[in-house]
């Protein structure tokens, strides 16, 4: 009997006619539903294969992750954009891919760190498109303190050269406390550490407008945090999903794991509390489809 892996396939997705981004898919026979990974900084798609596998394999879901611009095998250099903005296009790029393939289907999403910001502002303004949220650590405020020459050099930048890039401190031992991970994090080519003074500074302010919008979001939400991510304020996650005043939301907090929940030591659980979720809202009416 076919695997999963057989079942894997690269596919391109064109944003306003402008650029392909490369995304992979897992596919099952007779899908009940779509799940749209939008991976974090510095990462890409291919990085959620375990994820995308299991969850295919126990809900018959199939799964779509992109890499975006400027990440893994999408165009652009490494960490560019023109403004954050393209991220979210890039999002909803392969939501319309999905929702053009899948005629019927509900469309989930799914976003780690940056990923999860960007799945937060899609979601906010394009609520009726998909059929639930589930975000990981979400990049709404930064846990460490940004020096202030750093700041200074960024706006310089941003003004004066915006496409110029600095190497961002994320290291793999603050991502995982699992050390098999952590190596793969360090051999993964596809993996980068340069960011924008537009990407940043867009991850940094809009981080602080989703806080003051969270009342607006609408769709089923499932936020998955860990509690001792040195990256990412778990705080932050804690006070958007306060004020999300929506009735259908989850929030899971893993007081031990660090910044990346579905790469950590126990990470099975993690799984398991997606599937129970999706499990229950994919047996339920909704939107998105």
């Amino acid at each position: 009997m076919p695997t999963i892996e057989d079942r894997v396939d690269d596919v391109t997705v064109s944003v306003s006619g402008k650029r392909r981004l490369k995304a992979r898919w897992w596919r099952r026979p007779q899908p009940r539903g779509v799940l749209v990974v939008a991976h974090g900084f510095g990462e890409h798609g291919g990085a959620y294969a375990y994820a995308a596998e299991a969850l295919g394999l126990a809900l018959e879901i199939d799964v779509v992750a992109h890499d975006f611009l400027g990440h893994g095998r999408s165009p652009g250099r490494r960490g560019v954009v023109r403004r954050y903005e393209d991220l979210v296009d890039d999002l909803q790029a392969v939501v319309s891919w999905a929702r053009r393939r899948f005629i019927g289907l509900p469309i989930y999403l799914l976003g780690h760190s940056n990923g999860g910001q960007v799945v937060l502002r899609y979601a906010i303004e394009h609520g009726d498109a998909v059929a639930g949220v589930i975000v990981s650590n979400p990049f709404l405020r930064i846990a460490m303190p940004i020096p202030r020459a750093k700041l200074w050099l960024g706006r310089m930048l941003m003004r004066f050269a915006p496409w110029i890039t600095l190497k961002a401190h994320t290291p793999s031992g603050g991502m995982t406390s699992d050390p098999g991970i952590q190596a793969s994090f360090q051999s993964d080519a596809l993996r980068h550490h340069r960011i924008s003074p537009p990407l940043f500074f867009g991850m940094v302010l809009g981080g602080e407008m989703l806080i003051s919008r969270a009342a607006e979001f609408r769709p089923p939400l499932l936020m998955l945090i860990g509690g001792q991510d040195p990256l990412v304020d778990p705080q932050s996650g804690r006070e958007f999903f306060d004020r999300v005043e929506a009735e259908d939301k989850t929030l899971i907090l893993y007081p031990k794991m660090l910044h990346e929940p579905l790469n950590e030591i126990g990470r099975e659980k993690v799984v398991a509390d997606i599937v129970r979720w999706l499990a229950v809202h994919l047996d339920r009416p909704a939107a998105g489809g």
